[in-house]
């Protein structure tokens, strides 16, 4: 029973509720100012003291009302005050979960890309965004769910005050600490954040990018241009920042496109130039537009030193971009004085390293200046007059070219030194020789000889030389390789589900049944993909009992969206020969799996055997044939007998005994991820320095550097490398065939034949309609027959068109094909023609042309079990195939186009009853949905 005290403690908070629920806008507002000034900073035991309890219940009404009112500005500043207080007082989260459960996160981000919203009022809202995020990493996953990054990097775009800008950026750099699955949101996020015209936003989405950087470890080509773009910032402080960047970029895949881009800014393009409009004075604007480019190009030189000083590598490829005829011109730009500055100054320093360059430089710019630039090279544009800077612009030096004359020069030298040495010797050995014969063949008749023509012999190839080259032989090398590749694996795998079943599930039948699932779905499906259709899968058929037991009608409709439909198809034939001929046992080897279950080739069986059944077997996969074509240098035609041998050779030979599928999952992982066929990731991969292709482009690119070196210092020597290569490349069935591309790199490998063009076909389809029992209308389907494309599934009548048929004639068997499948006269039905779809199989080009016809509810047809009539909703969830889809989508667009919806509606009165679902409101931050909180804070793996 409670205290008196007690009581009067709960009736002033009723009574504190009765007045809030009301009072109207005035009050209200009182309310939250004195509630303000009594319960700031207070504990969340001190606000369920002061509540007698029921807190919650005054955050439920504080939020209700700000979900309703935010769009109005309705003592917005004083709602979001008050739930930061409550927010900051969390115990536990408990008043942050219920803030969230409402809507809070998306309510919050409505508010950032309101365009009436006060600065202040965003301020608040991004506070309370910060609050979230700090709560943990879940909590940030959850805004960027809600397409949070997207909102709050439009937010900081708009931004006037300093204070708020900083909140947004910190937000965004908390964001980017979250789940690796978000980091990329947040860095591509930033990237389109630079062209913004404030240069706060500038400086401090720099700022995070670099911090970013550092976290995605990996560089889009989309953010060179922005950062360029950022040079020609008149704040000193956003150039810093931009510099900075572009000093760390030079780690990663842009730079090339980087080097490139600052090179060419040395000779800037007026046109299309933006204007900068610092005075109103016509004249000075005049005078002013090219500022913005000569400050970039002042900008550029500098990170040009600031590169070159920092790796002699950069300055080769630098020099091989022609930086110092690009350098030579910005000196003569007389209309900026810093950016004369800055290309002196880096200029210098390839004079002072490099005598090719000095040698080149000093020609160009004559005795007199080039005195005067080595002797005073920052202060050379106020000793320069006009012919002298025109001097400068009007150069021609290329030392790429004088590099590779001098070499050719030496190449031919040399060679005619050789020549002339050899003759030397082939003239006193034939002296020699025929003064011995004269000497002891005086009386020996005179012989002619007739000339013969002497066809070398080709060695053949041993296998010992090929498998010196191609293969692992080495047991110190295939260990190393094992350790290096397991203990990447052991940091860096993907939790995956199929994985989380192999590794914990010791019921070997269902551990195998689970790996065979995942391996045949996998099958020319990506990963990402997958996941889902696995879960669904497995939470309806968890054993291949259950499979067995089902339909191929509902095999089907579960494997609709995923592809190759075959492979459901053969799955679900394999469970039916383990139930029925097997006694429900999977088999457990990799032979027997290969020889029993249909559908299951010699990858599958041995990724099942390895990874199920712990078999020591390799497997070839896509991503195996790639990392091994490369690790051995094999550039033969991958789908070729012998380098299909040669692939499963190695792969049975690299696998590790101990832990033979994690070994095999290592190798596939380390494809999908880091050798990837294009852009392959060589400093990220463990193995790489058992990797022939790797070291052949390290070797050239050195090989390129020495030389290069060379010329341009002769008092640098060292030895350079030998590429390493197979020893009977001539007639080797595992080299490349063709010329090594350098441009391609480790793409060399492996070489794939030219895929056949698809077979381009073109089917009229037919939408039949009638009006069902309910009030939904109804949908004619066909199955297709059990073999060949899509076998077994379901699909809209239609028939092939013949190649040159006329509209008329298309149409009138169109409709001929109707009637026998309905087994109904339709010769005189309308069609109407809906459009055309294009949906692309793996070897079909296929165009549907889509036409539609509306059959009465009482029309007469056959009873056949290929026929079934669907409403929309039943065929969403039915055995259909993507392009069937496709077609309704197109179909139900033209029937019910949608209204125009751009303008927004004002909400009046309460929203609907609670116990109905809220509408989804679109926010400027691009719509979205706020996230169950019960569902997003179950514990699963991350993926």
């Amino acid at each position: 029973m409670s205290t008196s005290k007690e009581q009067v403690a709960i009736s002033e908070v009723m009574a504190f509720l009765r007045e809030w629920d009301q009072g109207n806008k005035t009050v209200r507002s009182r309310m939250l100012t004195e509630f303000l000034s009594q319960h700031q900073g207070k504990t969340c035991p001190e606000l369920e003291l002061e509540f007698a309890q029921v807190a919650s219940l005054f955050l439920a009404r504080l939020t209700a009302w700000l979900r309703l009112t935010y769009m109005f500005g309705t003592c917005l500043g004083l709602q979001l005050k008050a739930v930061g207080v409550f927010l900051s007082a969390s115990s536990n989260h408990r008043y942050l979960i219920e803030f969230l459960e409402v809507g809070g996160v998306l309510t919050l981000l409505e508010i950032l890309g309101q365009s009436n919203t006060q600065e202040e009022d965003k301020a608040e809202a991004l506070h309370l965004l910060q609050i979230v995020s700090k709560a943990g990493r879940r909590y940030k996953e959850l805004i960027c769910e809600s397409y949070g990054v997207k909102a709050i990097a439009e937010c900081l775009a708009t931004l006037q005050a300093e204070s708020t800008q900083e909140t947004a950026q910190a937000l965004l750099e908390s964001l980017a600490h979250g789940n690796p699955k978000y980091q990329n949101q947040v860095y591509k996020g930033l990237i389109a954040l630079l062209p913004c015209c404030s240069p706060k936003t500038q400086q401090l989405v720099l700022h995070t990018l670099r911090i970013a950087q550092d976290i995605v470890k990996v560089s889009y080509p989309s953010i060179v241009e922005p950062v360029l773009n950022s040079l020609r910032s008149l704040h000193l402080e956003v150039q810093h920042e931009a510099l900075e960047l572009i000093v760390q970029l030079k780690e990663y895949e842009v730079k090339p496109a980087l080097l490139k881009g600052l090179v060419a800014l040395l000779k800037p393009v007026k046109e299309g130039v933006q204007k900068y409009k610092i005075l109103e004075d016509p004249e000075m604007m005049k005078m002013t537009d090219s500022l913005p480019l000569f400050v970039q190009q002042a900008a550029s030189a500098k990170a040009i030193r600031m590169l070159a000083q920092d790796s002699r590598e950069l300055s080769f490829e630098l020099i091989h971009l022609r930086v110092v005829h690009h350098l030579l011109y910005a000196m003569g730009n007389q209309s900026h004085a810093d950016a004369q500055r800055q290309a002196s100054l880096t200029l210098e320093h390839f004079v002072r390293t490099y005598p090719l360059v000095k040698d080149r430089v000093s020609k160009a710019m004559g005795k007199d200046l080039f005195q005067l630039f080595m002797s005073d090279t920052e202060m050379l544009y106020m000793k320069m007059d006009d012919i002298q800077a025109d001097i400068l612009q009007s150069n021609k030096v290329n030392i790429p070219e004088a590099m590779a004359k001098i070499i050719e020069d030496k190449r031919v030298a040399r060679n005619l030194f050789l020549n002339n040495f050899n003759m030397s010797r082939l003239r006193s050995a034939l002296q020699k020789g025929k003064k011995v014969a004269t000497a002891e063949n005086t009386d020996r008749p005179t012989v002619q000889r007739s000339k013969r023509k002497v066809t070398p012999v080709k060695e053949e190839p041993t296998d010992v030389d090929s498998s010196t080259y191609h293969y692992f032989y080495n047991a110190e090398d295939i260990g190393l390789f094992r350790s290096q590749l397991l203990q990447w694996y052991d940091e860096t795998k993907r939790e995956l589900p199929w994985r989380t079943v192999a590794m914990t599930e010791q019921d070997i039948d269902v551990r195998t049944y689970a790996v065979w699932v995942s391996e045949i779905m996998l099958q020319q499906t990506q990963v990402a993909t997958v996941i889902d259709y696995y879960n669904k899968w497995m939470k309806k058929w968890p054993t291949v009992e259950k499979l067995a037991a089902a339909t191929l009608e509902e095999v089907n409709q579960m494997w609709a969206g995923l592809g190759y439909y075959s492979r459901g198809r053969r799955l679900h034939e394999g469970a039916q020969k383990v139930v029925s001929e097997l006694g429900g046992e999977i088999p457990r080897t990799t032979e027997m799996l290969l020889k029993q279950l249909p559908g299951v080739g010699r990858y599958t069986a041995g990724a099942i055997g390895s990874i199920a059944l712990g078999q020591v077997t390799g497997v070839v996969d896509g991503n195996v044939i790639r990392v091994l074509c490369r690790a051995r240098a094999i550039g033969a035609d991958s789908t070729s007998p012998a380098v299909t041998e040669a692939l499963w050779k190695i792969a049975d030979t690299l696998v590790d005994p101990q832990r033979p599928g994690d070994f095999n999952q290592a190798m596939m992982e380390l494809g999908a991820r880091v050798c990837t066929p294009k852009n392959a990731l060589c400093n990220q991969c463990p193995v790489k320095s058992h990797c022939h292709a790797f070291k052949k482009v390290s070797v050239k690119q050195e090989k390129e550097c020495r030389a290069l070196q060379s010329k341009l210092d002769p008092e640098v020597n060292g030895s350079i490398p030998d590429i390493e290569n197979c020893v009977t490349s001539g007639t080797c069935a595992l080299c490349l065939s063709e010329p090594w591309d350098a441009q391609l790199g480790v793409q060399n490998y492996p070489r794939k034949p030219v895929k056949k063009a698809a077979r381009v076909e073109r089917t009229l389809v037919c939408v039949l309609e009638r009006d069902g029992a309910g009030e939904e209308k109804e949908y004619l389907l066909t199955q297709r027959p059990n073999k060949g494309l899509l076998a077994g599934m379901w699909e809209l009548p239609g028939v092939l068109t013949e190649e040159g048929a006329s509209a008329a004639k298309q149409k009138k068997a169109l409709c001929a094909e109707m009637g026998k499948t309905l087994g109904v006269q339709l010769d005189k039905q309308p069609l109407e023609f809906v459009g055309e779809v294009i949906h692309i199989f793996s070897h079909i080009h296929q165009t549907y042309v889509v036409h539609s016809m509306v059959l009465p509810a009482d029309t007469d047809m056959e009873d056949k079990t290929t026929l079934q009539w669907l409403t929309s909703s039943a065929l969403g969830e039915a055995a259909v195939s993507t392009g069937v889809k496709k077609i309704m989508k197109l179909y139900e667009s033209k029937k019910n186009p949608k209204e125009d919806s751009t303008k927004m509606k004002k909400r009046k009165g309460l929203e609907a009853k609670s116990d109905k679902k809220p509408k989804k409101s679109k926010d400027s931050s691009g719509g979205g949905k706020q996230l169950c909180l019960t569902k997003f804070f179950t514990t699963s793996k991350s993926n």
